[in-house]
């Protein structure tokens, strides 16, 4: 199940008065911690992910749990993967 289904679609009004149905802000999701590893420079979350090791043949759907499980190291990198060394990965 994708995971905005659950979140609240709320109305947003901009500056001019025009309204905007969103979705509202989505919880974190807590993961339980599989294992950590290395990450280089130029590594992208999303083929991470789809490594044999980490989630497999399209593990690449499942990349949003490594970047819940990561918010913390996103946040403190202003989301510049290229200053993360090191990551979790989720069971």
């Amino acid at each position: 199940m994708p995971r905005f289904n659950d979140v609240e679609t709320i109305t947003f009004t901009n500056a001019y008065g025009k309204q905007f149905s969103i979705k509202d802000i989505r919880p974190i999701s807590k993961q339980v911690l599989s294992f950590e590893m290395d990450k280089k420079e130029n590594d992208l979350i999303d083929e991470i992910a789809s490594r044999r090791d980490v989630f497999g043949d399209f593990g690449e759907l499942q990349s949003w749990r490594v970047f819940d499980i990561n918010i913390i190291r996103l946040t403190e990198a202003n989301f510049n993967l290229k200053k993360i060394r090191r990551i979790k990965i989720p069971v």
